[in-house]
């Protein structure tokens, strides 16, 4: 079916300024989004129940309400919902794409309907996903988040054997789950305080000892490790960085968008085994 809209919007004035910048991101990606600042015109003098109805009955493809205690508290969020609501009964299909500002719940809307939190999601990640679901090309910028330290733990390692003394270097991370729910954990990838070619500060290292598959399903308290050998190409690589205080961070992702690095290692700790 051929639809006038890919996806509509459904919000309270009060989350507004979020919304906005979700529907000029997904606007600029050339997505068809039905957001009244976009309908001005449209919307001049028209019976609004009318044609909400029909908007989200009818033209839309997907349907997003942005949930949040204001939302609950709203007349016309409510008559939007239930139209939406009845449109998903009526069709059987997957229409409605709740996203979540807090814990409120709304009637019709059951539980086990999957959503979004995005409590702490920014309006330019939460693009992306919708990007994602409309099999866009997802490549809007995310702005940086604060990193949480303590969940990533970065550590050097030797290995000796029993005739040929130190044969080689490993570095090891291990990741722990303190999120106090299950979580899909990526592999890590590493950054360099001072960049290494140009501007390229950041690298991810594949000879792994013993190979981790990811995305890793980890519960609350879990943790996996995994050890990198480090090729002599790499070592003459950083040996020029020794006595500088350039160090080496891990970052480990969720497939949820959550980003945590570990304690910051001083190159130099790369070769004071050799001393």
């Amino acid at each position: 079916m051929e639809y006038k809209y890919d996806i509509a919007l459904s919000f309270a004035g009060e989350d507004r300024e979020y919304v906005d910048k979700v529907a000029q991101i997904l606007k600029d990606k050339n997505v068809r989004v039905f957001y009244d600042k976009f309908e001005e015109v449209d919307l001049w003098g028209k019976d609004l129940g009318i044609h909400f109805d029909y908007v989200y009955r009818r033209q839309s493809k997907y349907f997003v309400p942005f949930i949040s205690v204001h939302y609950e508290q709203k007349v016309w969020t409510n008559y939007e919902v239930r139209t939406a609501i009845a449109r998903a009964i009526e069709n059987k299909e997957e229409y409605i794409l709740p996203v979540r500002f807090d814990k409120t719940e709304l009637d019709g809307i059951r539980s086990t309907l999957g959503y979004l939190d995005i409590s702490k999601m920014p309006p330019e990640e939460l693009a992306n996903k919708i990007l994602q679901k409309l099999g866009n090309e997802a490549n809007v910028p995310v702005p940086e988040k604060e990193e949480p330290k303590g969940q990533v733990y970065l550590s050097t390692y030797l290995q000796v054997s029993e005739f040929y003394g130190m044969t080689g270097i490993m570095i090891g991370v291990t990741v722990t789950n303190t999120v106090k729910d299950y979580r899909y954990f990526g592999p890590p990838y590493f950054k360099i305080s001072q960049p290494l070619h140009g501007t390229a500060d950041t690298f991810q290292l594949m000879d792994a000892v013993t190979p981790v598959s990811f995305p890793k399903r980890m519960e609350y308290g879990e943790q996996y490790q995994i050890m990198y050998n480090l090729k002599q190409g790499f070592l003459d690589q950083m040996k020029g960085f020794v006595g500088q205080e350039v160090t080496l961070t891990a970052f480990v992702g969720t497939t949820v968008g959550e980003k945590f690095s570990s304690n910051p290692m001083n190159i130099d700790d790369l070769f004071k085994f050799k001393n």
